[in-house]
């Protein structure tokens, strides 16, 4: 088994040998390495495109449809004096907590912030499998398991900075064509998220 692993290796090295010469002689370009389409060894500085967001004050802008089913939404106004999000401040908080979100007009962070998904460790008594509450686990940890405890109220630190998936739409203009039109499984899918109700979806989940 080891003379086996050995030649494996042997074999992987040598193809990567082959394909960082072919690289070297010219068969694949400086050029084609990226979408900017210019030599990366010798260009002096990358030139951004020029691109302008949005200005509209929150409360203010118009609510743009999700790319598709739970994805997160952008963020439609200005998020000037709004960044960087930190440890101590999150100035999102003061419209989007659902307590607040109605009042104001805007959209309350979903239920799925309100959860903590990452695995939880519990012990089985006699090896039988433990419910409680949404928190499901086998005495070794079974596979493709879910695992979800709501947060009672308290947004998941996970989830505390919002613009690492939420982002400010610009008008730039897409480098690589694009036609995908989503379909969602429900209309009311455009402009609200039920992620916290479906995320088990195609996942064999202990009953």
């Amino acid at each position: 088994m080891k003379k086996m692993s050995k030649i494996a290796l042997g074999v992987i090295t040598v193809g990567v040998f082959v394909v960082g010469c072919a690289t070297t002689n010219g068969s694949v370009s400086d050029a084609s390495l990226s979408l900017r389409k210019s030599n990366v060894q010798t260009e002096s500085g990358v030139k951004l495109n020029q691109v302008s967001y949005t200005k509209a004050a929150p409360g203010e802008a118009k609510k743009i449809e999700r790319s598709y089913d739970n994805a997160p939404p952008l963020i439609p106004h200005s998020v000037e004096g709004l960044v960087p999000i930190t440890r101590n401040n999150n100035s999102c908080l003061g419209c989007h907590m659902p307590e607040v979100a109605p009042s104001v007009h805007a959209t309350a962070i979903p239920k799925s912030h309100f959860t903590n998904f990452r695995p939880t460790e519990i012990v089985a008594k006699n090896g039988k499998l433990i419910k409680k509450g949404k928190v499901v686990a086998r005495p070794n940890g079974g596979a493709n398991e879910v695992f979800a405890t709501p947060t009672h109220g308290k947004l998941y630190a996970g989830r505390f900075n919002c613009t690492q998936c939420h982002v400010v739409q610009s008008n730039a203009k897409p480098l690589v064509g694009n036609t995908f039109q989503p379909d969602y499984m429900n209309k009311k899918q455009m402009n609200r998220s039920n992620l916290v109700n479906t995320y088990d979806q195609g996942i064999n989940t202990v009953k």
